[in-house]
């Protein structure tokens, strides 16, 4: 399919960019400031989770039916009036005098960070020509790099400084602008999925699910399997079940068949849930690791940590270049061994040392930079026109499912570790089981890559 050159698309992505910063900085801020507002409102830590799950599960909530939504009707404006919802969810965050108040106001703020993501993706997909997207994707991944690393820093040094509040007013101008250059700029198209039916049943069906997994994927995190996060666990994935028999008799379904009997989708998908899960799964131990058996201090940790996305922010920009010139097959497929790679490090030795585990994140980071902006151009390259925004929100959601089930396979396998003294410096064994699964998720990865379409990108003229 030809794409027509637009001539503003390097400052579009510049607005895509501000989106995917303040929603990847807003995450990070979040986390730090939560022990101050649970001491402002008098709630316990585990309620004031509720501030980071209620957004989380928004989002997770919403995207198919939001993308489904922004295809039927005009992206343009569904895409910047985000902006616009997100700035009056964090105003309303910032002026909340209550808890309730600001569980809503979170959900909220969810609510246009789900119309900002849904159709982020697709908004490249719309202005850049094939040749071009990696590119602009690797562009972008440099963004949720920075947005990744330096939420927390941020967030720890404005706190010295101003009271919470101002780290949610800081969100208003920036959204502000990006919702008045969005109508301005952002291309207006005919939408081609004007005559699609909504698939109310599959979108309430899919969001239970997801609010079911999500919520015991987070619970779990704080207590463990517990008879609550289990029968939550257990009815979610129930649902889901029945959300997919629902699905294959519907052919105007949320689980699009156009979209899911192309291979380059299917698989792209299939990718990316191994990836996110290979890299929620391996984070959450290695945290516990650095600090439970090496000694590691909170600081030193988290300089560890940073690695991962660092490389993945200076990677992803070639990565995405050289997928334009030649094709993703070798980023695609060279990012899964990495990953492999790299999870073999814990693997095959029974103790790590901090050196081997900083190694481990930096090749894990050099995995995901060449992987995700190759797999995820590639996957909006193949998505037909008319089901752009319904193809990048099932991008986002599936991510988001891979990292619920890393998180469920992180409990399930090593959720002791927050609780056990140690201090040997040893890995046990259910630790390398679970580095295991995660590099054979890798190598399956790679395998899939080796399947994939390996034609280059055709330039535009």
């Amino acid at each position: 399919m030809t794409t027509t050159l637009h001539p503003k698309r390097w400052g579009i992505l510049q607005i895509i960019n501000m989106g995917t910063l303040i929603s990847t900085l807003d995450v990070g801020i979040v986390n730090v400031t939560l022990p101050t507002m649970a001491e402002q409102y008098g709630v316990s830590l585990a309620q004031i989770q509720w501030v980071a799950t209620a957004y989380l599960l928004t989002m997770v909530a919403l995207l198919p039916f939001m993308g489904k939504i922004s295809d039927k009707w005009d992206r343009r404006n569904i895409y910047s009036y985000g902006f616009l919802v997100f700035s009056a969810g964090s105003m309303c965050i910032a002026l909340s005098d209550s808890f309730l108040g600001m569980i809503l106001s979170r959900c909220l703020q969810g609510i246009g960070a789900t119309m900002i993501m849904a159709n982020s993706q697709a908004m490249v997909r719309q202005v850049f020509p094939d040749h071009e997207r990696g590119r602009a994707l690797g562009v972008n991944a440099v963004v949720i790099a920075i947005g990744t690393m330096g939420g927390p820093a941020l967030g720890g040094i404005l706190l010295e400084w101003v009271s919470w509040p101002w780290l949610f007013w800081i969100n208003v101008p920036i959204g502000l602008i990006a919702f008045v250059l969005g109508l301005r700029w952002f291309p207006r198209v005919k939408n081609n999925g004007s005559n699609t039916s909504f698939d109310l049943l599959g979108s309430f069906l899919l969001a239970g699910a997801m609010f079911l997994l999500m919520l015991a994927a987070e619970g779990s995190k704080e207590q463990g399997f517990t008879t609550t996060t289990l029968t939550e666990a257990i009815v979610g994935i129930v649902d889901l079940i029945v959300f997919i028999l629902y699905e294959r008799r519907n052919p105007q379904g949320i689980l699009d068949r156009e979209l899911f009997n192309n291979r380059t989708i299917l698989l792209g998908n299939a990718s990316s849930f191994l990836m996110n899960l290979a890299q929620t799964a391996t984070l959450i131990p290695i945290a516990f690791y650095l600090q439970g058996q090496l000694g590691f201090s909170t600081w030193m940790t988290g300089v560890l940590l940073i690695l991962q996305p660092l490389l993945m922010g200076i990677v992803a920009p070639y990565a995405g270049r050289f997928r334009d010139l030649y094709g993703g097959y070798f980023p695609i497929t060279s990012g899964a061994l990495f990953g492999a790679v790299s999870m073999l490090l814990v693997v095959c030795f029974p103790k790590v040392s901090g050196l081997a585990i900083g190694l481990q994140l930096a090749l894990f980071g050099i995995a995901t930079g060449l992987f995700h902006a190759t797999n995820n151009a590639e996957i909006m390259s193949a998505a037909p026109e008319s089901k752009l925004s319904l193809a990048g929100s099932l991008l986002a959601m599936v991510r988001y499912m891979g990292q619920i089930a890393g998180i469920g396979l992180a409990t399930l396998l090593v959720g002791h570790m927050g609780f056990d003294g140690g201090g040997t410096g040893e890995t046990s064994v259910s630790m390398r089981i679970l580095f295991g699964i995660c590099c054979l998720s890798c190598l399956v990865v790679a395998g899939v890559g080796r399947s994939m379409p390996r034609s280059k990108p055709l330039p535009t003229d």
